[in-house]
């Protein structure tokens, strides 16, 4: 399953690892960061405890383990993703703090890839608990023409 991530820059879990040692494992295909979901070690330096910003060059991935669970007004019910009327940009600025190309998020662990407007939400699934269907990660490809992901099974 590693092989998937063979050629990436950064590999980002986004919770509900259960053990660093899920971390351990990446890391030793790609540099890993991840967001603390509520069944994660809160030792771990490379775990943000809520929400986190990831600059790659000239764009920002916003990470969170629950999106949902963090006022935005954004909601994911069976796998869509449903925005305020309005506000997305808005919430989402006031979740991060700023401007960001990606929100990446996990806790549903169904897959989701939904753009608004410029901003581009993404959720992996699981490899490992999938909601429904197979195992699934997402893969970001972030340049200076924005970010594109796909959702890949595992």
């Amino acid at each position: 399953m590693l092989g998937i991530f063979e050629g990436v820059d950064l590999i980002l879990h986004l919770g509900d690892m259960g053990e660093a040692t899920t971390l351990d494992q990446l890391e030793a295909v790609a540099p890993v960061l991840a967001t603390r979901g509520a069944d994660d070690p809160r030792s771990d330096p490379r775990m943000a405890p809520e929400q986190r910003v990831i600059e790659a060059g000239a764009l920002a991935i916003g990470a969170v383990f629950d999106l949902t669970a963090r006022r935005t007004g954004i909601r994911v019910e069976e796998g869509e993703l449903l925005l305020p009327k309005g506000g997305a940009l808005e919430a989402v600025r006031g979740l991060f703090g700023r401007e960001v190309a990606c929100v990446a998020f996990g806790s549903t662990h169904r897959p989701v890839i939904a753009r608004h407007e410029d901003l581009l939400f993404v959720n992996p699934g699981s490899p490992t608990l999938p909601a429904d269907g197979p195992g699934t990660v997402a893969v970001v490809d972030l340049d200076e023409t924005g970010a594109r992901a796909r959702i890949v099974e595992v």
